[in-house]
C-alpha cells in the first residue's frame, strides 16, 4: 500500500513538474534582435495591393517608408526602439542599441505636433522570413514578410 502511494505521489511530481516547465517556455519565449536587422520587411495592408510598408530595423532605429506601386515615396518615419522581457511604462533611452533581445519591441514615437508616444509590441512570431507582432494597446496584429 505504501509503495502504490509513493508512486502515485511520484506520478503526480512528475507531472506538475511537467506543466510548470511547459508554461515556463511558453511564456519564457524572447527574441533576439538579429533576426531583424538587415533585411527588407514588408507589411502589406489588408485588401490594399497597390502599395505596402517597407520597414528596417538598425540596431538603434526602426525606419518605415511608404512604397506605392513598387516606387518608394521620399517619406520617412524613423523611431527609436529597444527590445524588453517585460512591458514598461517608460521609455528607457539608454536600452536603445543596448537592450537586443526580449518579447517586446519599445518604441518611442516623436509626432511633430503633439507629445512623445510610448509603443509596445508583444512579439508573437520572428523567425528568418516572418515577423508577427500585436500592439498591446490596440490589440492590433501586423504581419510581416521579408521582400
Amino acid at each position: 500500500m505504501k509503495i502504490i502511494l509513493k508512486n502515485q505521489f511520484m506520478r503526480i511530481i512528475c507531472i506538475c513538474l511537467f506543466v510548470f516547465m511547459g508554461v515556463t517556455q511558453v511564456q519564457g519565449q524572447t527574441y533576439q534582435q538579429s533576426l531583424l536587422l538587415n533585411k527588407e520587411w514588408a507589411h502589406q495592408m489588408p485588401n490594399k495591393t497597390t502599395f505596402y510598408f517597407r520597414t528596417l530595423f538598425t540596431d538603434k532605429e526602426q525606419i518605415v517608408k511608404l512604397v506605392v506601386e513598387g516606387v518608394e515615396t521620399g517619406d520617412e518615419v524613423r523611431n527609436s526602439y529597444y527590445m524588453s522581457d517585460t512591458i514598461v511604462d517608460n521609455f528607457q533611452p539608454d536600452s536603445v542599441g543596448k537592450s537586443t533581445s526580449g518579447k517586446y519591441i519599445v518604441h518611442l514615437l516623436k509626432p511633430k505636433l503633439v507629445e512623445e508616444i510610448l509603443e509596445l509590441y508583444e512579439i508573437l512570431e520572428l523567425i528568418e522570413t516572418t515577423l508577427k507582432t500585436k500592439h498591446l494597446r490596440s490589440g492590433t496584429v501586423l504581419e510581416y514578410v521579408v521582400k
